[in-house]
């Protein structure tokens, strides 16, 4: 995939992005991807005696569409760089520390937050979706913790925040961004989520300027979603809420180490959230 080596390299040059231009990309966006699950459709239709190998079909078809998007959203918002590109390589500390952030994030969410989302009812549509992936594994983990970050960080933090980041305040690039992750999720549980994850991955983006590690990030993040955040919510007994206790205050600890180490030489950068961090 030469788009992700391009926007980590930097020979791709993104355009800036007004807010107007933001929620367009969001609506078109949706927009693609909707009439892509036309064909999808009709093949589900048409193919009811092939329906065990429908779940691949539409895994096949659904990279094909976003690999479409992607497509045309970067001709579209960028530029060829002629400069020199980025040839430093990103040191495998960056990596662990982004995923003992994003690990901090979940141990915090899935011990408070989570308890009182998950009480909002998910749209029929979404609880459909899970249920279509869970039909296989190897589609659920190809799903969420390969296609989805993969394209969702290239739009999101690649090319939405990037550019808006271009045109305006960074800080409220990385708000604007994250509320429009959270949007086209098109429910309140999964947005909520988004949203808070769309800032600390936003923030990653903008003090690294690596596609690499947000990709990781959000991997990190689907994978423990999907393994380990659904064990939380099983404890029961006494010592349950102690344990869920413990769990929800390493997370903030994590976190709120990761804040301070990143903002403690410059701490009237609040663009440089987890910077210093990511870098040891």
């Amino acid at each position: 995939m030469n788009f992700l080596r391009n926007i980590e390299k930097e020979t791709l040059n993104i355009k800036k992005i007004t807010i107007k231009k933001a929620f367009f990309i969001m609506i078109l966006m949706v927009l693609l991807e909707s009439l892509g699950q036309i064909p999808i459709v009709i093949i589900n239709i048409l193919s009811k005696k092939y329906s065990t190998a429908l779940p691949y079909i539409d895994l096949v078809a659904d990279v094909i569409i976003k690999y479409f998007v992607i497509s045309l959203l970067l001709k579209w918002y960028s530029k060829i760089s002629y400069d020199m590109p980025r040839k430093q390589g990103l040191d495998k500390k960056k990596f662990i520390h982004v995923a003992v952030i994003i690990i901090g994030f979940r141990l915090a969410y899935d011990n408070s937050l989570i308890y009182l989302v998950d009480k909002i009812p998910m749209p029929d549509f979404i609880n459909q979706a899970f249920g279509e992936m869970s039909i296989s594994p190897i589609i659920l983990i190809l799903s969420i913790a390969v296609v989805a970050p993969i394209y969702e960080e290239v739009i999101f933090r690649g090319i939405l925040l990037k550019g808006m980041a271009n045109k305006m305040d960074p800080n409220l690039a990385l708000v604007i961004s994250a509320l429009i992750f959270a949007l086209v999720h098109m429910n309140i549980p999964q947005g909520i989520n988004a949203f808070l994850l769309g800032l600390i991955i936003g923030a990653i983006y903008l003090s690294s300027n690596s596609i690499y590690l947000c990709i990781f990030a959000h991997f990190i993040n689907n994978s423990v979603g999907i393994t380990i955040s659904g064990s939380f919510q099983l404890l029961s007994g006494k010592y349950s809420m102690i344990i869920r206790s413990i769990f929800f205050l390493v997370g903030i600890t994590i976190l709120i180490f990761a804040y301070r180490w990143y903002t403690r030489k410059k701490p009237g950068d609040t663009l440089d959230i987890y910077k210093e961090f990511i870098e040891r």
